[in-house]
């Protein structure tokens, strides 16, 4: 007797709902940075970019990376992962950012991310910082990733970033796209059924 259970499932996955991913992703930006002491301006939350100091910079996520991205300021409510006490960390992809990552402490500035050593970034290579954000004073926290490429000779450029718009919820560098558990799930069921058909027959 073959138990066609493959099939059901297979109708199942296609009837499935899905479900939004909560990964909110920029796609590629390359938006520059200009070598300059205004830099960019870039919003984390909102997408919103502005060349000279904000208005709402004590209020709102925004990170300045100027000259190049030799130098990066961040806003109070955006608080890159550090090493030591300021400098700016390089995270490789898949880094996890989250409650346990050091973040600086409130509205800071980094000058010795650049160089050599280990975490430090490379000029005209692409690297990953990681960030806690929150869209209101006193809101929930969020994390997030940011690619940048820092150039001392002209302008840098902010590629692209991320953040899960679940509170307090981790995300990996480079991650654009939630798993799906139910979908993952139901996937697994489906290769179980396909090797019970198999079996059988």
């Amino acid at each position: 007797m073959k138990i066609l259970l493959f099939p059901f499932v297979s109708a199942f996955l296609l009837a499935a709902p899905t479900k939004a991913a909560t990964i909110v992703y920029s796609g590629i930006q390359n938006l520059p940075i200009p070598l300059s002491s205004e830099g960019a301006y870039l919003q984390i939350d909102s997408g919103a970019t502005a060349p000279t100091f904000p208005p709402d910079w004590a209020t709102a996520p925004w990170i300045n990376p100027f000259f190049g991205g030799v130098y990066i300021g961040n806003s109070p409510l955006l608080r890159p992962v550090i090493a030591g006490t300021d400098q700016i960390l390089r995270l490789e992809p898949g880094t996890v950012i989250g409650s346990g990552s050091n973040f600086a402490f409130g509205e800071s500035g980094s000058t010795t991310h650049l160089g050599g050593g280990p975490g430090q970034f490379a000029l005209n290579v692409p690297g990953y910082l990681g960030f806690t954000f929150r869209s209101v004073v006193g809101g929930s926290d969020y994390y997030g990733w940011l690619q940048i490429e820092i150039h001392n000779t002209g302008p840098g450029k902010i590629i692209s970033w991320a953040y899960d718009n679940t509170p307090d919820t981790p995300i990996v560098t480079g991650a654009t796209v939630v798993p799906e558990p139910g979908v993952l799930g139901l996937l697994t069921l489906a290769g179980a059924g396909l090797g019970l058909r198999r079996r059988r027959g």
